[in-house]
């Protein structure tokens, strides 16, 4: 009998080591007087898996610069006061790659955890990555911060207790699709040609358009879902020479519309429209096509220089964050760097309300975000967890050296306080 009562001891113990060493969730601050007996940590741990390479690295472009931006802010007055300790204590971006994979990026996420015990977690770009740090912050009771995924897919994830989302929905995206396509005369009976990989991402899309293009009679030319890293798009274009496809819509990876797009020029594929999600967001990926090809693309822009927000922590706008970008490196500025920034913003408006590093207390403060961002408002929804964002119509034209192509602003109608500067048109081919 004693020793089965050491046993539990030492049992319960190595629970409590375990759960400690997590840092989310468990009961490492469950009270501010156990926590203010210890000594104070050196620092405020912060996990932010980031897609520095493979298919999605554009998307990771810009980390860690504009995070540091905020971070910079904080930890020049010292860092965020925590009321255990009562004392200030500044925040540690810690940068792990996820090689683009999701695999990865659950690997990742849990050596953040697990080996560097961080405090919060900010996921983000596209459901391959941000739905797994999302379950492996739920997994472990961090709390997360969840950005740049469309909702759908993301709450599919769900339900969620320690993860909140901000970004904009599928259906939002179709609708901005349809109003430039109606705008150019594209209306019903329009064929409509599907480009919509197998991945989390593209069966999201997939559902909501082909219920939408159904509800609004178009025809669809459909060659169902196909791999990521597809090489051969014979059939595909085979297909849409045949149903006289007009407009192409899908939400493809840069390398694949790239070889798509390439291998319709070689066959003789003529269509009139491109309105595709993460292909061609960025300036990297349009101009990874040839300017005749990416003149006149369209997708829906999130953030830009444009965009009349500006940073909680300085008041430093969208245009002014773009310049500084373009000052230090000589690079035009993409959308995911003002959600990289408000990201880190959000994080750091909720650890200054919690003054905590309870995990309770932080989700909760993350929960309370009532906030104006450099991506906009952010407030969300206590049954939902998700604040949505808003997005307008970009469309790819070529500059004045006729040597490249540049996002410009061509649709806003349901948020005409994001001002457009170019006139949407069909691409002259």
């Amino acid at each position: 009998m004693r020793h089965k009562r050491i046993f539990a001891a030492l049992l319960a113990v190595a629970l409590c080591f375990v759960l400690s060493a997590c840092g989310g969730g468990g009961d490492a601050f469950t009270n501010e007087g156990d926590a203010a007996a210890g000594d104070a940590p050196a620092t405020i741990k912060i996990g932010i898996p980031n897609p520095t390479t493979g298919p999605i690295a554009s998307f990771g472009i810009g980390t860690p610069w504009a995070e540091n931006l905020a971070v910079d802010l904080v930890n020049a007055d010292g860092g965020i006061y925590i009321a255990e300790y009562d004392k200030k204590i500044p925040i540690e971006l810690i940068v792990l790659d996820t090689e683009s994979s999701s695999t990865k990026a659950s690997e990742v996420t849990q050596q953040l955890i697990e080996q560097s015990g961080v405090n919060m977690l900010v996921a983000r770009h596209t459901p391959d990555t941000a739905l797994p740090v999302s379950a492996m912050g739920e997994r472990y009771g961090v709390p997360t911060v969840s950005l740049e995924c469309p909702i759908e897919p993301w709450m599919a994830g769900g339900p969620y207790e320690w993860v909140y989302h901000s970004f904009w929905r599928v259906d939002t995206a179709f609708e901005l699709y349809k109003t430039m396509w109606d705008k150019l005369g594209y209306g019903e009976g329009t064929v409509i040609g599907f480009m919509f990989p197998n991945d989390a991402d593209g069966l999201a899309w997939y559902d909501v358009f082909k219920a939408k293009c159904d509800e609004y009679g178009y025809v669809i030319s459909d060659p169902g879902r196909y791999p990521i890293g597809n090489q051969d798009w014979t059939s595909v274009i085979s297909l849409f020479k045949s149903d006289g496809v007009q407009i192409i819509a899908g939400c493809e990876i840069a390398p694949d519309f790239t070889g798509f797009a390439s291998q319709a020029t070689q066959q003789g594929f003529e269509y009139d429209l491109v309105s595709m999600g993460r292909a061609f967001l960025y300036p990297a990926d349009a101009n990874a096509n040839p300017v005749e090809i990416a003149d006149g693309l369209t997708c829906e822009v999130w953030w830009s220089p444009w965009h009349p927000f500006a940073s909680s922590l300085d008041g430093m706008t969208c245009a002014e964050m773009a310049a500084k970008y373009e000052d230090e490196f000589g690079i035009i500025w993409s959308a995911p760097m003002g959600y990289k920034y408000a990201g880190v913003e959000i994080a750091i408006d909720a650890l200054k309300r919690a003054a905590s590093l309870d995990p309770v207390k932080i989700r909760d403060a993350i929960g309370a975000t009532n906030l104006d961002t450099i991506v906009g408002h952010i407030e969300y929804d206590p049954e939902t967890h998700v604040a949505e964002t808003p997005i307008v119509g970009g469309q790819w034209k070529v500059n004045a050296a006729g040597d490249a192509v540049e996002i410009m602003i061509v649709e806003n109608d349901d948020h005409p306080n994001i001002p457009t500067n170019a006139v949407l048109e069909l691409p002259k081919r």
